[in-house]
Order: structure tokens, then sequence, then C-alpha cells
């Protein structure tokens, strides 16, 4: 009997370890040479044609309407994240956008919410010198809110300047 209670147990613990590895090996990291900036998105999400301006990608969900948007720009007028948020958080009301969650640290705020039965989160964070800001936007419909939390917060906490 307590052999069979061990094999259970390590064949549980081993279907957990393949699951783990298979979440990881779910993720494909895009990185961006313009603008110097990197983001993990999930592998089954297929992604979209370069833009000219080679400043991000937009990667489609193949199960849902959900998007990710990831893409750079250079901070020309040198605005500070406090004043970005602000100016993002006024854009996403004038698209009747409600904003449910805010949070705002040194270099970087995140906004999200609903818009038209879909979620928003937008991350944006700026490079240490504040020459350049990286955003990753998602988009995905209220019913897949539990399926997308976890790309969204693994997309969100790998979005990083190169050192």
């Amino acid at each position: 009997m307590r052999i069979r209670s061990i094999s259970l147990s390590v064949a549980l613990l081993l279907s957990v370890a393949v699951w783990a590895a298979d979440a990881e090996s779910s993720f494909q990291t895009y990185r961006n040479a313009r603008f110097g900036y990197s983001v993990e998105v999930p592998s089954e999400f297929r992604k979209g044609a370069a833009p000219t301006n080679n400043d991000g990608r937009v990667f489609y969900d193949r199960k849902s309407r959900g998007i990710l948007t990831v893409f750079g720009m250079y901070n020309a007028l040198e605005t500070s994240p406090e004043s970005y948020a602000a100016e993002r958080e006024a854009d996403w009301k004038d698209l009747k956008g409600a904003i449910t969650y805010r949070a705002m640290r040194k270099g970087w705020f995140v906004l999200s919410g609903t818009i038209g039965g879909e979620i928003f989160y937008e991350r944006v964070l700026f490079s240490g010198d504040r020459e350049t800001i990286a955003t990753l936007l998602v988009r995905y419909p209220e019913s897949e809110k539990e399926r997308f939390g976890a790309f969204v917060t693994r997309a969100s906490r790998s979005l990083r300047f190169a050192d």
C-alpha cells in the first residue's frame, strides 16, 4: 500500500514538473533592437507583420479576439511618467473606458480597466535615462479574463529595456 502511495506521489510530481516545463516553453521573447526593449509573449499568439518604422509588433490570439501590442518610442517631449500616465488615462476616458486599476512606481505605470466588453491592460516603462518609452497593451474579451490573466502577468513582468 505504501509503495502504491509513493508511486502515485511521484507520478503527480512528475506531471506537475512536465506541466511547469510546458508552461515555460509556451512563451517566446520578442526583442526590439530599435528601442532596446524585450517582452515575453505567448507562443500560441500569431505575430503580425512588422511595421515599416520597426517600433514594435502586434500579436493575435488564435483562440479569441485578444490582441497583445508592444511598441517603443522616443520621449522627444521629455514627459515624466506621471504626466504621461495622466495623458493615457484621459485617452482611455475619451474612448469611454472605465479604469479599474492604476499603479505607478519609479519609471513605470499601469492602467487597466474595461471598454466595450473588453478588458485592457497597459504597462508603460521608461528607460533609465527616460529617453525611450516601451508600452505593452493587451486587450481581450471579458469572457477570457481567467485565461489571459497568466499571459498578462508574465508579459508585464518581462517587459524591460536591455542593460
